[in-house]
């Protein structure tokens, strides 16, 4: 579904991704593992379209996004729940939803109905400003705004972070329960064996660089992951 070749970005004169290479096949859930810095959201950044690619290619099914604007690849079925959440905090809880599907053209009500079925605090504070829900209940909008753009394809940057551990368990649930549902996800997450335990296949990046792919279950049994990011 996904083929990322050679992907070179850099912020002004500074080269921060050095050729990555990358896959996720349809049905999976791919994991991007690294220390702060490595150049994970960067990535994201790229395959979404808000970050520029200086060398190298992205391709989605049979489209080559390498210069292809970002709402183009939002209209294509990719969707981004950024770190940092992003969402609009003026803006009711539902208001932020049906923002997820502003690209779209079809009815939306069985979609905000899944949304509010895989969090049902939402459905509970849907007309309160998105501001003053709690860290965990915005990560959980963030997610549901990017599933109201009913994606093939969806990139998760850190949906845990933050969160109280009953939190995190909820959003592993959601994770899987959309790939269940048929939605593909390349997550980034710093709690590696969380994101491992779950993914299909997993990488390593070190300082813009892939530098350890495979089978999540191996990545979880291979020594260097384990003393790098598993404490262990």
């Amino acid at each position: 579904m996904l083929e990322v070749k050679g992907l070179v970005t850099a912020y002004g004169p500074i080269e921060v991704l050095h050729g990555i290479d990358l896959t996720v096949n349809e049905g999976e859930i791919v994991t991007l593992v690294g220390a702060n810095g490595a150049g994970k959201t960067t990535l994201m950044r790229c395959i979404s379209g808000v970050q520029p690619v200086r060398a190298g290619s992205i391709r989605f099914e049979d489209a080559d996004l390498t210069r292809a604007p970002d709402h183009a690849r939002a209209g294509l079925g990719i969707a981004h729940s950024p770190e940092g959440r992003q969402i609009f905090g003026d803006l009711e809880v539902e208001e932020n939803l049906r923002l997820g599907a502003y690209h779209r053209t079809d009815d939306i009500t069985a979609d905000l109905q899944e949304v509010y079925e895989l969090f049902p605090i939402l459905r509970d504070k849907c007309l309160q400003p998105a501001g003053s829900l709690s860290g965990g209940q915005q990560q959980m909008l963030a997610i549901g705004r990017a599933i109201m753009g009913k994606p093939k394809l969806m990139l998760l940057d850190e949906p845990s972070m933050g969160l109280a551990p009953v939190l995190v368990d909820q959003i592993l649930e959601v994770i899987t329960t959309l790939r269940d549902r048929g939605v593909t996800l390349l997550v980034v997450e710093q709690n590696a064996f969380a994101a491992l335990s779950i993914a299909d296949r997993g990488y390593v990046m070190e300082t813009g660089k892939i530098t350890l792919s495979g089978r999540a279950r191996d990545l979880i049994a291979d020594p260097r992951v384990r003393e790098a990011y598993l404490g262990a």
